[in-house]
């Protein structure tokens, strides 16, 4: 079994439009009910939690596990908030062929695709875009999505003033400015797009701070109790997505679905992709809770540039 570290492994990942393309076709297969996941594994902490997510894709060579984990309060023991590895076994023997101990870098990128990835497909142009949170995803969101929709600016609001200098640090190489906020709701005011990355479990954002036509990426809610949006963003939206129905019912803004009379039938990404439904106007929002896809496409292609 091969064994590849971090550096290894950011070397040889994909460039963005590829990462684009490779994660959508994931979404797309899941949808398309051509891989075998199975559910996912949930472990609490007493400050944070592990997730074990895997499966493989229908006659594939390779089968993907991940193991992602972390702790809230890892900042003040002077570590990253998450880490993980991701092990890959060859389908015809099942015996594993590699262990990319990414240190959770493999499953960063991929939450962030997925985000770019959907602000892509909207035909999104925003003048304002705006991240809550400020922890470790929130710069590959902030990274990818302006990679994506060539933007130089971001938004964003955080709990710390230590994690937001940490931020603008991190993205200034990259020529993306960092605008603080101190008030949820004067970041999302007059934003075109919003992503949320915190682990909160009590609503973050209310309609009546939004602007028509705005769209909003849930990352944070990923498991049950966990929320950041109001009821009445579910109930109001125009446009619901989710990266997994099964999941997001149970784990993602969507279990609070049950609380609404009426609202929009949410839509899978893979079947929004497949389908090439054109973008309209009004609120949408996507709930994302991260499928096992995302970690196998992502793994064999980092794989294959590895080896």
């Amino acid at each position: 079994m091969k064994i590849f570290n971090k550096t290894q492994i950011l070397n040889a990942l994909p460039p963005v439009n590829d990462l684009l393309n490779i994660i959508e076709s994931g979404f797309i297969s899941y949808s398309n009910k051509k891989c075998l996941i199975p559910p996912v594994g949930y472990l609490p902490l007493p400050n944070g939690e592990i997730h074990i997510k895997y499966g493989m894709e229908e006659n594939a060579g390779f089968a993907v596990i991940k193991i992602a984990a972390g702790s809230y309060k890892n900042s003040a023991l002077g570590l990253p908030s998450s880490s993980g590895l991701n092990l890959i076994y060859d389908t015809k023997t099942g015996f594993p062929v590699s262990l990319l101990y990414d240190e959770g870098l493999l499953t960063d990128v991929r939450t962030a695709i997925a985000g770019a990835l959907v602000a892509h497909n909207l035909s999104l142009k925003p003048d304002k875009f705006s991240i809550i949170g400020s922890g470790g995803q929130a710069y590959f969101q902030a990274l990818y999505t302006c990679k994506t929709l060539c933007l130089n600016q971001v938004h964003v609001y955080g709990r710390s003033d230590d994690t937001i200098k940490i931020l603008m640090k991190k993205l200034e190489p990259h020529k993306i400015d960092v605008i603080p906020h101190t008030s949820i709701k004067k970041a999302c005011q007059n934003a075109d797009l919003i992503t949320t990355v915190t682990p909160s479990k009590e609503p973050l954002i209310f309609k009546s701070w939004l602007k028509p036509n705005v769209h909003i990426n849930a990352f944070g809610s990923d498991a049950e109790g966990k929320r950041e949006l109001s009821l009445d963003l579910l109930a109001e939206a125009d446009l619901l997505l989710c990266d997994s129905i099964e999941q997001c019912l149970t784990q993602g803004e969507l279990q609070y679905l049950n609380e609404i009379k009426e609202h929009q039938q949410p839509v899978e990404l893979g079947d929004y992709f497949s389908k090439e439904l054109k973008p309209e106007e009004g609120l949408s929002i996507c709930d994302f809770t991260g499928v096992a896809i995302q970690d196998i496409k992502i793994s064999e292609a980092v794989y294959k540039n590895l080896i």
